[in-house]
């Protein structure tokens, strides 16, 4: 990758790959045995930004985001996104999460369709393969 790429910024519309962790403490990323890869493209939900890509804008290759999440605040924080996660938050009143970003890069048509397929939870179907 040239410097042009190592330049790129999360925005709308960039398909964005990322490590995910989880941990009890913000030092301490116990709940997750590994970073689990995760793969999104930023602003499809139909309902805009969710706070968690709102987070995530501007960001570039290499950046880290060390964030507390709140059982209480969760489904409204990720939205559509289905963050590849432990069960055992499920039972946390709070926990951190350490976001990587690995890449960003333009989406084409057929990925984007397929993304804002999987982005819609009335989704019950094979449209999209995510299931």
């Amino acid at each position: 990758m040239g410097a042009a790429g190592a330049n790129k910024k999360i925005e709308g519309l960039k398909k964005v790959t990322l490590t995910v962790e989880a941990g009890t403490l913000e030092d301490r990323m116990d709940l997750t045995s590994d970073p689990n890869p995760y793969e999104l493209v930023i602003g499809i939900g139909s309902e805009g930004f969710t706070p968690f890509e709102y987070a995530m804008l501007g960001k570039g290759l290499g950046d880290i985001l060390l964030l507390e999440i709140h059982r209480f605040r969760k489904k409204a924080f990720f939205g559509h996104i289905d963050l590849p996660l432990p069960v055992s938050v499920r039972e946390l009143d709070s926990f951190f999460l350490k976001i990587t970003v690995n890449a960003i890069d333009d989406v084409d048509q057929t990925e984007l369709v397929r993304a804002m397929a999987g982005s819609v939870s009335e989704c019950t179907g094979d449209c999209c393969g995510n299931h």
